[in-house]
């Protein structure tokens, strides 16, 4: 059974190992390596953000496994993203953690639709958003790659 918390700083380090991580960086919108300077100024500023929510999780040893961030864009429209720690990848927790954060955040804000935008090479992320309950709405060109466009709002 997974658990979670919202981050705090410190999580800084954790999360600029996750966000460098050689996968991660590959399934992202922007694959470059990103520097702690500039990783440590944005981790605080999205700390004292109260659009964006930043959730960690935990299995039952209390080890940090992964986060997802839900970034609001404004009161009808969210933005998600996930990573998962190498250690804990291919073990279904994408789909827990998916259903977990996008249901705490439809609770907290019941009018917001949560987008997510997927590369369409990254298969597992594409079947975990399903999993979780998230709608395939479209094939689009988004950021430049061609991608999948999955929503999932209050039922």
């Amino acid at each position: 059974m997974l658990s979670f918390r919202k981050a705090n700083i410190d999580d800084l380090e954790l999360y600029f190992d996750w966000a460098n991580d050689v996968v991660v960086r590959e399934h992202s919108y922007n694959s470059d390596i990103i520097d702690f300077e500039s990783h440590s100024k944005w981790f605080k500023a999205k700390l004292t953000d109260n659009s964006c929510l930043m959730l960690l999780f935990e299995n039952e040893e209390f080890v940090s496994i992964g986060q997802i961030r839900i970034q609001k864009q404004n009161d009808q429209e969210s933005l998600i993203g996930i990573s998962i720690d190498v250690k804990f990848r291919g073990q279904g927790y994408a789909k827990e953690m998916l259903q977990i954060a996008s249901d705490y955040f439809l609770v907290l804000n019941p009018t917001s639709i949560i987008n997510a935008f997927i590369k369409e090479e990254n298969h597992s992320s594409k079947y975990a958003f399903e999993k979780a309950g998230f709608e395939f709405t479209k094939n689009l060109n988004y950021e430049g790659i061609n991608s999948f466009h999955y929503i999932k709002k209050t039922k």
